[in-house]
């Protein structure tokens, strides 16, 4: 739907969140007051609190609305590969290039974890974690023979812990590291959570 086609309170309740999302991420939660949000939509303070009645519900709501599983979810659901390992790689590509495309995310997911302990976060996951499950259980039943004997909801919880990892120090360390620190990083990344760090022993 157009913008100019939603009613006019979905248009104000937009222009709140895009506000408030964009002085979030410059200033951080505690450095930006309600009434900063209120000029940024272009609203009387008491406009604001029509809509939000206090600054935690906006960030709840921004938080949510800005949250990248809207993309993240389909991304990984159209992972291809001709077998596991090239699917996960798949996966793990989309994954980061989404990610990439919105650096503004993990300045709300800290402010999430250091501000309300994580407790929007545990909400939302408690509703997509099922569905990731559900997505790779699906994407992995190509390939039973090729997958040890590991739970759905584990293969997910240890996948996105990989992820976060590599994104994490990707962000806050390069390229102020070494070359060796970041050369075929992703790939280093996604071969260790494939096959391990340990070298392969003839047991024979």
């Amino acid at each position: 739907m157009a913008a100019s086609a939603l009613p006019r309170g979905e248009l104000t309740r937009n222009a709140i969140l895009q506000a408030a999302h964009d002085l979030f991420i410059r200033q951080g939660y505690h450095g930006t007051t309600m009434r900063q949000i209120a000029q940024g939509a272009h609203l009387a303070l008491g406009g604001l609190y029509n809509h939000f009645p206090s600054k935690e519900k906006v960030f709840e709501a921004v938080f949510l609305t800005f949250h990248p599983y809207h993309e993240v979810l389909p991304l990984i659901a159209a992972a291809r590969g001709d077998d596991l390992a090239q699917l996960v790689q798949d996966a793990f590509q989309r994954m980061r290039q989404a990610f990439k495309d919105r650096p503004d995310f993990m300045n709300l997911m800290f402010i999430e974890m250091v501000e309300f302990n994580s407790i929007h976060a545990r909400q939302l996951y408690g509703q997509l974690f099922p569905q990731g499950v559900q997505i790779m259980q699906r994407l992995t039943s190509a390939y039973p023979e090729q997958l040890r004997h590991i739970s759905a909801p584990m293969v997910v919880r240890t996948f996105l812990g990989v992820f976060f990892g590599y994104y994490l120090t990707e962000t806050a360390f390069t390229p102020a590291v070494p070359l060796a620190f970041q050369e075929n990083a992703m790939q280093f990344f996604v071969d260790i959570y494939l096959h391990g760090i340990l070298a392969a022993t003839d047991v024979s």
